[in-house]
């Protein structure tokens, strides 16, 4: 996958990580050293107990669709449409939604709320000397599999 002229995600310093973590195809979240809530979007302070100590922890890249929208209007050459954006409520922590791009038909046409999806991840081809960027991408779970801790 290349960006063709797509703006690169802004990288700073708390997602950093995060952005690292996903061109290893591997999919982390923040959890709090005091009181074990996980965090999206990554930041410097539990919103529950306000500690400042936090590991990077893998996620299981499991989830449930909470919401998309279909673009049918491209809002810029650098965009084809239709395309697919949709809102992902993580298997760690129903208060976590994450976005991402969709694996499934490109007119959102095969998705429905509470339908269970896997992470995946789009390599991005990068400038020489640019650091590696893969984007998330959320495929449909396959049917006989059951997400961990079976929700």
């Amino acid at each position: 996958m290349s960006l063709d002229g797509r703006p690169r995600p802004a990288v700073e310093r708390d997602s950093a990580p995060w952005w690292a973590a996903l061109a290893r195809h591997e999919l982390v979240l923040q959890r709090c050293a005091a009181c074990a809530t996980w965090r999206w979007p990554p930041r410097e302070m539990c919103n529950r107990c306000g500690a400042l100590s936090w590991a990077w922890e893998p996620a299981s890249g499991w989830g449930t669709i909470a919401s998309w929208i279909v673009n049918r209007h491209s809002f810029s050459d650098a965009f084809a449409s239709p395309y697919v954006v949709v809102a992902v409520r993580v298997a760690e922590q129903d208060d976590i939604v994450m976005f991402g791009s969709w694996a499934g038909a490109a007119d959102g046409s095969d998705l429905h709320a509470g339908l269970a999806v896997v992470a995946g991840f789009d390599d991005v081809s990068v400038a020489e000397g640019d650091d590696p960027l893969a984007l998330l991408r959320w495929a449909p779970a396959p049917g006989d599999a059951a997400p961990p801790g079976g929700s």
